[in-house]
């Protein structure tokens, strides 16, 4: 199936793992603390870890004690700067090139490109409107009294909250012939409102 000539047509992106070849946000975490500040406050979060591993704790919960651990008191400020070096110095590191020049197709023919990912919008924001992204939706890291409170405003942007973001964005879905490139299974709402879904194939 393919789009028609007047059919306007929506790309969709997933970040980790899909427009980079790792997971991003640990390491965004262990870029702010240091790899030795990093290493030594995982070891209270170890039972936590190993709770997941064993299916006893479901992994977005296991995720907000380490975003609590980390970023929990980070002023604002300091947070964006952190951000900015780590777009700049990180980021490109690990970015798939095939995917890049994907991303750089779907532009090329006009369509409407979107970025959604679990990573959080502090870092995502930047980077994907830098790229050229006409929307970008990622997890949103909670503030109060210009400080990171340590946990997250409304839902991680995982499974169907990233089709929730998408239709925030662009509430007519159904009018647009949607491409949709995902890897894991947090991506499998997202592939399934997709004329063409790809999954770890489209390279």
């Amino acid at each position: 199936m393919h789009a028609n000539s007047t059919q306007p047509v929506l790309a969709v992106f997933d970040f980790d793992g899909t427009l980079t070849d790792r997971h991003t946000f640990w390491r965004y975490m262990r870029f702010i603390v240091g790899t030795r500040s990093f290493w030594l406050r995982i070891i209270p979060l170890l039972p936590k870890m190993l709770s997941v591993i064993v299916g006893i704790t479901p992994l977005m919960q296991a995720r907000l004690a380490f975003i609590a651990c980390y970023l929990g008191g980070l002023s604002v400020e300091q947070e964006r700067e952190h951000a900015k070096y780590f777009i700049s110095e990180q980021l490109p590191l690990w970015l798939r090139p095939e995917a890049l020049r994907r991303l750089k197709w779907h532009q090329s023919m006009g369509h409407v490109t979107a970025l959604v990912s679990n990573s959080p919008e502090n870092y995502l924001i930047p980077w994907g409107q830098a790229a050229g992204f006409d929307y970008v939706c990622g997890t949103r890291l909670a503030t109060a009294k210009n400080k990171l409170t340590g946990g997250i405003s409304g839902t991680n942007c995982v499974e169907r909250e990233k089709v929730t973001r998408l239709k925030g964005c662009l509430s007519n879905l159904d009018d647009f012939y949607i491409y949709a490139y995902g890897d894991s299974s947090g991506d499998d709402a997202l592939l399934s409102i997709a004329n063409s879904p790809f999954y770890r194939n489209w390279y």
